[in-house]
């Protein structure tokens, strides 16, 4: 990732520097650093608070952590699959790095719980209802955003993606 192209941006958005992140700090999500853009997002390009990105909020550390503590819906049931929340939307869904694959998803708060995994299918408008949490049944109940996790922060800081957003929102 072009570290220094994603907190230009950020600073031109928010007038700060964005906010640096040692190893330490990130212990907690420790297993997403494995991901090379994952980590050096987390720890160059975080902001210092949260903002508003395309119609989204985009998350610091700490919000980003209490998104994926245990019980936080989505975070808690996707994180053992490899997916960050790192923004959040008005309506509590939320944006999701992947850290196997570095791609982006959209990620609907409701879809997810103890018993099962729920989600309208968008190609039939049908609500399937998947009661086992696996890789694959988790993907199903996702939206791709971006194969690209910098080319996707560059839109979503430059507010290009709010139609977009709203639309899944």
């Amino acid at each position: 990732m072009n570290v220094s192209n994603i907190q230009n941006i950020l600073i031109r958005k928010t007038g700060r520097k964005p906010k640096a992140s040692t190893d330490a700090a990130l212990a907690s999500l420790a297993g997403f650093l494995e991901q090379h853009e994952i980590a050096d997002y987390l720890r160059y390009c975080l902001p210092e608070e949260v903002i508003e990105a395309s119609g989204a909020r985009v998350l610091p550390l700490s919000a980003i952590q209490e998104e994926m503590a245990e019980g936080a819906a989505p975070g808690s049931f996707v994180r053992p699959f490899g997916y960050l929340v790192v923004a959040t939307s008005i309506g509590g869904n939320a944006v999701c790095f992947h850290s196997p694959s570095g791609k982006v998803f959209w990620v609907d708060h409701v879809s997810f719980n103890t018993k099962c995994i729920s989600f309208k299918d968008r190609a039939t408008g049908q609500w399937k209802y998947l009661y086992e949490y696996t890789p694959g049944n988790v993907q199903k109940a996702l939206v791709p955003l971006s194969d690209n996790i910098e080319n996707f922060l560059g839109d979503l800081l430059a507010d290009r993606l709010t139609k977009q957003l709203e639309a899944l929102d």
